[in-house]
């Protein structure tokens, strides 16, 4: 099923489990960069590609996101530097921004440490559909 942001804004304000029993997306991140010394090459590549800085809170979301792609990617073996493969960036982005404002807009309660778990795990859905989409679901059909 296809990550969207009804979903992500779902799991913001509901969160399903206590943020304390897993690591922080830095620290998930940071990890992996022991392992692939590729990724904070890729991560400053796809920073690029972020909207100027407005706003601080927005910016970590964004820049946490792009975390969870790069991950996302090293998992399935992809690359950033496609264009059909960087072609996802634009609408993760736009989807953060989209239930930063919502959720802002409407005054709801909400963590910054949920929104930060949830933003790092959906760039990595983000990735893993990507691949799904582009390659495994045509090899299987």
């Amino acid at each position: 099923m296809k990550p969207d942001k009804r979903q992500l804004l779902a799991l913001i304000l509901r969160p399903e489990r206590p943020a304390a029993t897993v690591l922080a997306p830095a620290e998930r991140f940071q990890a992996r960069t022991e392992v692939r010394s590729d990724f904070a090459a890729w991560l400053a590549a796809l920073e690029s590609l972020l909207p100027p800085l407005s706003d601080p809170e927005l910016d970590e979301y964004y820049r946490t996101a792009l975390m969870g792609v790069v991950v996302g990617f090293g998992d399935r073996n992809l690359s950033p530097f496609l264009p059909q493969h960087a072609a996802i960036i634009p609408p993760l982005l736009e989807d953060i921004r989209a239930v930063y404002e919502q959720i802002r807009a409407s005054g709801a309660d909400y963590s910054s440490e949920e929104f930060t778990y949830r933003a790092f795990d959906y760039g990595i859905h983000k990735a893993y559909y990507l691949d799904w989409d582009l390659y495994l679901s045509h090899d299987m059909y």
